[in-house]
């Protein structure tokens, strides 16, 4: 007993004098600086100047780490300001949305990090606590604005980790983007119209290089669905299913 005693003391002499914010921001200069693919325990490590065991005294995996991370990743986002004194809770989200999207579009694989992951740490709840102010006052129910709130982040997180990622083998090896879109219109363009009637008919429109327009087209239905919605049921339906964090 005393044996192990001492053991734990000897442990506990043996911790590294870093702190959980230090792991966190080395890792945040790893992500920006590497990617997230070449971010690992070793690696973020040797960027703390430590051996790689030491950093057990703080989280425990990768998957711990991305759990810091996806919620240091929006230490920076403003959404605060966006609000409106004229309560036009379309045109806050809206303009939420795309400044999230901007926001992640400058955080290298902040869509890898972000999407699917849920971390109930400091800056996540501060930017849910203001997505969720428009859609109360809207009149929304808990549930659909619960919901929404899923909903319009999955849609920004899922869209940028869409775009960020690479059109095809060819312009992950380097390939610009717009000559390899300009060739997919083509080979479209030249497909038998009586075997794909539909693809041919808007072949031009699918691979058009306006993600811009892409983005607010998908985020405007959104926000026309949940007007719908609200003036359909005056925002007390409940809609079936799983929870939205689930």
């Amino acid at each position: 007993m005393a044996a192990q005693r001492a053991g734990r003391t000897a442990g506990r002499a043996s911790r590294p004098s870093i702190t959980l914010e230090a792991v966190t921001a080395a890792a945040l200069r790893t992500l920006q600086r590497d990617g997230l693919e070449a971010l690992s325990m070793r690696r973020l490590a040797d960027e703390l100047s430590i051996q790689a065991p030491s950093l057990y005294w703080y989280v425990r995996n990768k998957e711990e780490l991305l759990d810091l991370l996806a919620d240091a990743l929006l230490a920076d986002l403003r959404l605060d300001p966006l609000l409106r004194e004229d309560g036009d809770w379309q045109t806050e989200l809206r303009d939420m949305m795309r400044a999230y999207r901007k926001y992640l579009l400058g955080k290298r694989d902040s869509g890898k990090v972000l999407a699917g992951r849920l971390q109930l740490g400091p800056h996540f709840l501060h930017h849910a606590e203001v997505i969720l102010g428009p859609l109360r006052r809207a009149g929304f129910s808990e549930q659909d604005t619960a919901y929404s709130l899923y909903v319009l982040t999955q849609y920004v997180q899922g869209f940028v980790l869409h775009e960020t990622s690479p059109l095809s083998a060819d312009v992950a090896r380097g390939t610009d983007r717009m000559e390899f879109l300009g060739e997919v219109r083509e080979r479209l363009a030249k497909l038998p119209a009586e075997e794909y009637p539909n693809v041919v008919a808007v072949g031009d429109q699918l691979a058009r290089p306006d993600i811009e327009a892409r983005f607010d087209y998908g985020l405007d239905r959104l926000l026309d669905g949940l007007r719908a919605r609200l003036d359909g049921a005056g925002g007390t339906a409940e809609a079936p299913g799983r929870s939205p964090v689930g």
